[in-house]
This record gives C-alpha cells, structure tokens and sequence, in this order.
C-alpha cells in the first residue's frame, strides 16, 4: 500500500514560516525558508499541540503550548518538555505545490558508546578515552528520564540503571493536579511511554536509597545493597512537607507529590462533597479549579490575601484570584490551628477561630528536596546542593532537577527552582556532559500552570525585582508582565501572549534581550526573535 500524500500550495507556506496541510485525517507541517520547503510531522510530541499555531524564533519552532523547541533544519529536539525529535518527512515541488510523503525519514543517531572524559574513583582511573560501560540514575523524576531519553536519543549504547522508591514507570507529574484529578483518570494516562524500560533499555531497581557517595561513585540502598557505576545522576526531587497540625493524621488528609497521592486524591473525591486546600501555590489552585469542576465545594486557605504578590505582582496575582472565585473557589485568608474529626476529616479550624468544613484536606504547603543522602555535602539553607556551572558535584558525579542550586546564567544567581521542564534541561545536559559534550547550563527556566482553563506561563528567573512592566490586560487575564531590576529585565509571566512570551523566551536564552526601557517603550519582541 502507498504512504499517504499530503499536498499543499506553495504559496500557502509563507517564506520564513509554517503552514499545516492535510489528507483525509492525515496531517503534516510544511516549513519553508532560503533552503526550501521541509515537512515534519503536526503535533508536538509531548502532548499533541497543533504546531502550526506555535512560533518561529530563529531557526527554532517553539511549540504554543509548553514551549518544547525543535531544529527548523531537520527537526531535532531542543528544549523539552518534549523527549523526542519530530518525524521528518521527504518532500517535492510539483509545479507550485510542495507534496509530502508521510513515509518518516530515518532519524539521524550520533553513534556514541564512550566518552573523552576522565573519571577517577578511591580505586581507580580510568584513562582517558575508556568507555562509559555503565550509567547510574538516582530518581525517577523529570531529570532522570531526561537524561535516559538522550542518552539513548544521542547513541549511547552502554548499560542504564534507573533507581527510585516508586513502582510505577515513569510519569508526567505535571498533569496530577490538573486534568487527572477533574474525573477519575487510569494511572497509565500519565505514563511517559508505554514501556519506558524496554523502549529505552533501562535496567530498573524499586528501592529507597539511603546514602550517595560522591567520592566512591556509589549508591547504597536501604536493604544494604550497593551499586556503582562509571557516571551517575542524582535527582531524587523532593518530598512534599507537611507541617506539624493536629488531626494531620486523619483519613482524608492528603498531599498531592507523586502518583499514588493523585490516585487517593481522586477516589477520595468521588465521595466527597468538598474540599479544604490548605496553601494557594502552583499545585494547591490547580487542583483548586479542578476539583471544582468535578462537583466539589473547594476552599482555599491561606495565609496571603493575594495568592503570587510576591512572585508576579498584586495585579496579576488578584486577577487570578477573581477568575477562580468566578469559577466558585471560595477563599479565606488565615492559618491552620487543627484538622478536625473522628477518624475523618470534618472541618479545618482556623487560629482565629474559624471552622471550614470538609470531606478532603489538600495540604500544598510546598516540597522539601531529598538531599539529606548525600554524603559529605552540607545543603544550602533552603536544602539545595551547590553546584558549578556543569551542574557536576563531584567527577563522574552530577546533580540536577529540584535539588541543585546552580548558577542562573540570566539573572546572575545562584537558583534552586522547582520546575518539571528545568529538571528536564538539567537531565538532558548532564547526559550531553556523561557522552563528552559537557560545559556550562545555560538553559532558561520555564514553567507553565493550568489556573483551570487559562495556560499561565512563566519564563526567567527573577529573586526579587524593582518593578513590572506590565502590557495588556491582567483583569481580563491577557498580559505579559516583566519583571525588572535596574535596566534589566530577567524574568516574564503571560497569559495569553503567546508570541511575545515565546520570543521573550528565545532572546533570554539567546542574551539579546532588549534593557527594560526599551521594553516598555514597546520592542516588537517577535520581530527581533525572527531575526
């Protein structure tokens, strides 16, 4: 049987940018530039966004919605969330049609099963130029399967060993406090992929680990077990905190970290009428709004009026608060004295004296890193590793994901930051570093947040800021705001400004972004990004 043809008007592909044609229910993107016309394949490979409707900044096709980035030349992956490249399809010109084959041209391996690198361990040294044989993975998490998915994507052929404390394969934790908990949701609709071991010839070990090694390059784990290996990764995350309430022990209390908290989550709320969540982060509104949909009477406590004040500014911040109290998300400002109840939960009482009914408590009162087992490193204060610019604690040694404090090219500091995709940069550099194509992290952080059907996102880094430059409206939640100390901006937060966001994004990355003046005399960001 032929493969499918997919023909598309030449002039319906601008110079310089995209345009998606279709064949029945087959689709593919035509890029054309100076070098010709290109196809690829339509939707993102991390969730299926419609690429057409993403940007071009560069030589780069950002996708609309989490901002995963690909080489316009042949497709290859960038920037996660994504884990893979895009299919790359042959194209021809027929008169003044371009027409793609959706036969999927061979992806382009750099055939690697060693490094140049030297590492040295109390036993011994190996030379330089001696095989990698083996790569040891401490965690589960984003980090850790990034660094799998390249070092397979990028031609290593040795030995992986993937250690973590969850039993389940690999997954999207990004999506348990949104969609999965709205109704009730198979655990395998998070998975990464649908055999992550076997598609990525990982050898997988389901233990808690109880000390690293640096210096050993070893893993001890807590049945007394101990592995080594020639490199390894240590991303063991963080564990959610809870503080010290009463009744926190009741049935109904939960947290809402890994797979099986969203599993208790969601079943819980079958049964329940409403909703106590303690905390108005990321997590804590995400489910908020979620949970809200699914029927529940949902209250937010905290402690701040204004939930993000500090983080993206007063306006934005109560401009999230209206949409979702529009949306039926009762709010209180105070703090937790007790959870109460008979063996259940019934009510959150407040210290002012307060009792807030409830069938389910959601504790989201933030996450504390995991990095108490390694061994012969004091964390910073707020439980972070330090680590040079190579994200490399020790030789042969790498930290990454929300445990490593590292320097933030940007902004100029030194950051710990809790974001999927920024685990995901630190995975994909350390295993480029592990196959000899090492240097400094000088990825730019991003995040986004599902506020229930608006996309927040969020780009930079800022530790403080002098003032905002806001453009747009944050009431009708279409702005973008910068973030700016001195002349220089470091960091944005959009809702709906997808071009300008994306090509703030890019010119960060790139050091071309415009002083903070220029900014707010109106830079068509997009313009320069195109450049």
């Amino acid at each position: 049987m032929s493969a499918t043809e997919i023909r598309l008007a030449l002039d319906a592909i601008p110079m310089g940018g995209m345009a998606e044609g279709a064949a029945g229910d087959e689709t593919a993107l035509f890029v054309r530039d100076a070098a010709g016309v290109r196809a690829f394949q339509a939707k993102c490979p991390h969730l299926g966004a419609p690429l057409a409707k993403g940007e071009i900044c560069g030589g780069r096709l950002y996708c609309p919605w989490h901002k995963a980035a690909f080489a316009l030349a042949d497709g290859s992956l960038e920037e996660p969330p994504a884990l893979d490249a895009l299919t790359r399809y042959p194209v021809r010109i027929e008169g003044a049609d371009a027409v793609a084959t959706l036969t999927p041209e061979p992806a382009e391996i750099a055939k690697t099963s060693k490094t140049d690198k030297t590492f040295k361990t109390s036993k011994t040294e190996k030379t330089a130029g001696a095989p990698v044989a083996q790569v040891l993975v401490v965690g589960s998490g984003a980090a850790a399967v990034a660094c799998v998915k390249t070092l397979r994507r990028e031609g290593y052929d040795g030995r992986i060993t993937l250690v973590g404390r969850e039993a389940h394969p690999p997954y999207d934790r990004t999506k348990l406090s949104k969609q999965f908990l709205a109704k009730p949701t198979p655990p395998d609709k998070v998975r990464i992929e649908p055999d992550f071991d076997r598609t990525n010839r990982v050898e997988r070990v389901t233990a808690a680990v109880s000390r690293v090694d640096p210096a050993q390059r070893s893993v001890t784990l807590a049945d007394g077990r101990t592995l080594t290996a020639d490199a390894i990764l240590v991303a063991t995350g963080s564990r959610a905190v809870v503080p010290d309430f009463p009744g926190q022990d009741l049935d109904g209390v939960f947290t809402l970290r890994s797979l099986d908290d969203a599993v208790r989550v969601s079943a819980a709320a079958g049964a329940a009428q409403s909703v106590v969540v303690v905390g108005a982060g990321f997590i804590g509104l995400e489910a908020a709004a979620f949970l809200r949909k699914r029927g529940l009477a949902v209250t937010v406590l905290a402690r701040e009026d204004i939930p993000f004040a500090k983080r993206f500014g007063e306006r934005v911040g109560a401009a999230l608060k209206r949409y979702h109290a529009g949306n039926g998300v009762g709010f209180e400002t105070g703090s937790v004295a007790a959870i109460t109840g008979s063996g259940r939960v019934e009510a959150v009482e407040t210290e002012d004296g307060r009792r807030l009914p409830a069938d389910i408590v959601l504790i989201g009162a933030g996450a504390k890193p995991e990095t108490g087992l390694v061994a012969g490193v004091t964390p910073e204060a707020d439980g972070g590793l330090t680590v040079g610019g190579d994200l490399a604690l020790a030789q042969g040694v790498w930290i990454a994901g929300d445990i490593a404090a590292f320097p933030e090219v940007a902004s100029g500091e030194t950051a710990r930051i809790e974001h999927w995709r920024l685990a995901q940069q630190h995975g994909t550099h350390v295993a480029r570093a592990i196959l000899g194509r090492g240097g400094a992290f000088a990825g730019v952080p991003f995040f986004w947040s599902n506020q229930g059907d608006k996309r927040l996102d969020y780009g930079g880094y800022a530790k403080g800021f002098d003032r905002i430059i806001l453009q747009g409206d944050p009431d009708a939640l279409d702005f973008i705001a910068y973030y700016a100390t001195g002349d220089r901006v470091t960091a944005a937060c959009s809702i709906g400004r997808n071009p300008a966001f994306t090509a703030f994004l890019h010119l960060l990355g790139l050091g071309r972004l415009p002083p903070a003046a220029v900014i707010e005399a109106g830079a068509d960001l997009p313009a320069l990004a195109r450049a």
